[in-house]
């Protein structure tokens, strides 16, 4: 469908997205990016309080009070310390890890695997809970308040672990420069002071890579548009200052008002 072929078929369904009071086209208003903090969300991200069609299914990021980018699956929210957008790549760290590794629900990292997958860089790192404390030969031995001894692996090898003796276990990858240079534990150093040291190992976060597909996007961006997908049927949209377009805007490319959230 040509873009003016779509242009009539939206301005027979909604008149007055054509004619907004502000003389731009309401969709390319409604999906400004935001910036928040040191982040900017955009296709194929949307902010939560945009409209769906501003963003692909199921990308979805909140920016919290401290300007933090969270990006919230399986039960488990992860901050955005990090996008690559040249090569789809997010790097996040586990929210609930970040204070204190002594957790109240023993839950591994685990991805949507139809949004994102890990990249290649990672290692399969693991939190081990209430183990018998003669079994955890670790540098990195602790202990929490409910859940007793416990140690953390930096690149676990489940079959040669003796995790059997610990009755939980919580996968946390990690990225290899962590482990090839990991900070070193002092001897008689007390349990509260390891946490912190492996706390700041996971506080460096891992990498992962989203699946959608932005070459669309990237074209549409070029043109003087904004991305969306969904407004008009299940595929990408592009929604320039006067319509939407199936790829690209047909005007001159021109810059767009970003929106900060405090």
């Amino acid at each position: 469908m040509s873009c003016f072929s779509l242009s009539l078929f939206i301005f027979s369904l909604h008149i007055h997205y054509l004619v907004p009071t502000s003389g731009e086209f309401q969709q390319f208003r409604e999906c400004a990016s935001f910036v928040c903090g040191d982040q900017e969300i955009s296709y194929p991200f949307r902010h939560v309080r945009q409209p769906s069609y501003c963003g692909y299914p199921g990308y979805e990021l909140d920016c919290d009070r401290d300007n933090l980018t969270i990006l919230s699956m399986k039960s488990l929210e992860y901050q955005v310390i990090h996008m690559d957008r040249s090569k789809q790549i997010l790097e996040v760290e586990r929210m609930d890890l970040s204070n204190d590794i002594c957790l109240g629900t023993h839950v591994d990292t685990t991805l949507n695997f139809s949004l994102f997958n890990y990249t290649s860089s990672y290692l399969n790192s693991t939190l081990f809970y209430n183990c018998n404390s003669s079994s955890t030969h670790s540098p990195y031995r602790f202990s929490c308040p409910a859940s007793g001894h416990g140690y953390f692996a930096l690149d676990a090898d489940l079959e040669k672990l003796p995790h059997e003796r610990c009755n939980f276990s919580v996968f946390v990858p990690i990225l290899p420069i962590e482990a090839s240079s990991p900070p070193s534990t002092p001897e008689s150093g007390s349990s509260a002071n390891i946490r912190d040291i492996i706390r700041d190992i996971l506080k460096k976060g891992f990498e992962i890579t989203w699946i959608a597909n932005t070459f669309l996007c990237e074209n549409c961006t070029k043109s003087g548009g904004r991305c969306g997908y969904g407004w008009t049927g299940q595929e990408f949209n592009c929604f320039c200052r006067d319509k939407a377009c199936p790829t690209t805007c047909s005007g001159p490319s021109g810059m767009y008002a970003k929106v900060t959230v405090a």
